[in-house]
């Protein structure tokens, strides 16, 4: 999964060269009917539960979605560059994936397994690992409190570098792997959480808001209130979604899954590492994760990266012919050095 071989710069993409848009087009179906199985999951879902929907939440979503699906179109049909076309696909495709998997995690909620937090805790202390003292080592340390704010929000601005620099070196594969890897993690996820909830490590240590004066995480004790409101029915209608998810954390899948998207690039490779390793050591702290939830987010990861290389297929470009030509039209992406 992390070769040498793969090396590519981003400078790649010569105006002379054509890419394979068979397998592409075929790994794209993969995820779509992913997407389609996740939305009909999540329809049937809520009217098990009762919970309702406010589609009002959903606007900025689906108006991201349809601008993405908008220039896909156009470079597809009007204006042919599978490179812009691919990859506008695929961030219509992220976002549908992950705006899918927090609507359902919201129904799951309800099913109201008992929380497991006193057994991740356990799993903590027996890998010798002390969370109080490591959030108080955060907190005192301001450079570290605003590195680790930084980093656990980076991830949509890594997205962002992660498709334009995928695009930029004809790695579209690599790119539409890196969406299923976060379909089928989110999936995983998903049904670890419905069995293993966790209310998370503030609310169970019952962590004082002046431990962490000098921070500002993003789930503290209001997890565990969202998780109570969706059980005992107090909370029926899903307005503003938020994460819900502690162990596996998602948010060491998805650090996980960046290292392993650029890894390919290797003018981004070393940056990416040292970014989501921070993201991982931010996750504890900013999430409120236990230290196992980080254990099962990275096995988590594994599995999702080996079954997106094995379900999707891999473009090559070569020089173009008439017939490449007619079915493409002129490409070229400037490179970024």
């Amino acid at each position: 999964m992390f070769r040498p071989a793969d090396d590519v710069s981003p400078s790649r993409n010569p105006a002379n060269s054509r890419l394979d848009t068979a397998p592409l087009a075929r790994n794209s179906r993969v995820i779509w009917r992913v997407i389609a199985a996740m939305s009909v999951t999540t329809i049937v879902a809520y009217r098990a539960t009762g919970l309702s929907f406010a589609l009002s939440s959903a606007i900025t979503i689906l108006s991201c979605v349809l601008i993405f699906l908008t220039v896909s179109c156009c470079y597809r049909w009007l204006r042919p560059d599978p490179w812009i076309s691919f990859g506008a696909e695929a961030c219509a495709q992220l976002t549908l994936v992950l705006s899918l998997g927090i609507a359902i995690s919201y129904p799951l909620a309800t099913a109201g397994f008992p929380y497991c937090d006193a057994l991740l805790n356990s799993a903590d202390g027996w890998m010798r690992l002390d969370w109080r003292t490591y959030l108080h080592f955060i907190n005192d340390h301001a450079t570290l409190a605003v590195l680790t704010w930084l980093a656990y929000r980076s991830m949509l601005f890594q997205f962002a570098v992660l498709a334009l620099a995928l695009v930029t070196a004809s790695q579209i594969a690599r790119l539409q792997q890196y969406v299923l890897a976060s379909a089928l993690a989110l999936f995983l996820t998903l049904a670890v959480f419905t069995f293993m909830p966790a209310g998370g490590i503030y609310s169970f240590l019952q962590i004082e808001p002046a431990e962490f004066a000098n921070l500002s995480p993003i789930m503290t004790h209001n997890q565990t209130q969202l998780l109570d409101a969706l059980r005992t029915g107090q909370q029926t209608m899903v307005d503003q979604m938020q994460g819900l998810i502690t162990f596996p954390s998602f948010h060491a899948v998805w650090a996980i899954l960046f290292a392993w998207g650029f890894y390919p690039i290797k003018q981004l490779r070393f940056g990416a590492i040292m970014l989501n390793l921070l993201v991982i050591a931010s996750t504890p702290i900013q999430g409120a994760h236990y230290f196992i939830d980080i254990v099962g987010g990275a096995a988590v990861a594994g599995i999702a990266i080996y079954a997106a290389t094995r379900l999707t297929g891999d473009a090559t470009e070569h020089a173009p012919s008439s017939e490449g030509i007619r079915a493409c039209g002129e490409t070229s992406l400037p490179g970024i050095s």
